[in-house]
């Protein structure tokens, strides 16, 4: 017995078919395009903000050393205690203004204005320039130099005893009253603060110089 050929199979409609039409390939392209370019989008906002915010940890930064400098120069500055009088511990009286203050000193930490240790008649002043204020110091002789750099702002000096009452100037309070059987004028310390501010508030720099406790002095002789 002969068998029968067996009928082809056709392949028809549903046949597959290799690669991709222009009209897919083009599709793939076209997502693929805004793929990358909300990729890039989002890197270059992304490296936009980092630059942003290192920019102003940097403005920071330099905003804090400029603070920091401004009250090591104050703290430097050497005050007799109250009932005491200056000229016996040969310590020149204090010049302030609004516009800086020129006093005997004696820095802890070396920094631009000088080695640590005494620096004779130190000056600090408020330089005015086109961009804003800069504070200078001078120490003796020795010409001055940027302590700190405070541009665009417009700054100034005050200056208080207690550290609540700012004026433009500082007047040692009154000495204390002698007291005890020897009628014995017992040094006590003294302090000025000194603050260094910009009308915007945005500068706002207090720092303090003391004598000291009045027990480290020698007791004064008794009057008569």
């Amino acid at each position: 017995m002969t068998r029968r050929p067996r009928p082809a199979l056709h392949a028809g409609p549903a046949s597959r078919r290799a690669g991709f039409s222009l009209i897919e390939a083009l599709i793939v392209l076209l997502v693929a395009g805004m793929a990358l370019m909300l990729v890039f989008s989002i890197g270059g906002h992304s490296a936009r903000t980092g630059f942003a915010l290192g920019r102003r940890a940097l403005a920071a930064a330099d905003a804090e050393v400029a603070d920091d400098q401004v009250r090591t120069l104050i703290t430097a500055l050497r005050l007799a205690p109250a009932g005491i009088d200056p000229a016996a511990l040969h310590i020149a009286p204090i010049a302030d203004d609004p516009h800086g203050f020129v006093a005997d000193a004696v820095l802890g930490r070396a920094g631009p204005c000088g080695a640590a240790g005494p620096t004779g008649r130190l000056r600090v002043a408020i330089e005015s320039r086109p961009g804003g204020d800069v504070v200078t110091c001078q120490a003796g002789a020795s010409a001055p130099i940027v302590a700190a750099d405070l541009s665009p702002r417009r700054v100034r000096f005050s200056y208080s005893a207690d550290g609540s009452a700012w004026r433009d100037a500082w007047s040692p309070p009154a000495p204390p009253p002698a007291s005890g059987p020897d009628h014995v004028v017992h040094p006590t310390e003294q302090a000025l603060y000194i603050r260094l501010a910009s009308d915007d508030g945005a500068v706002d720099v207090v720092g303090r110089a003391t004598s000291g406790p009045g027990w480290l002095y020698p007791r004064p002789a008794p009057t008569p």
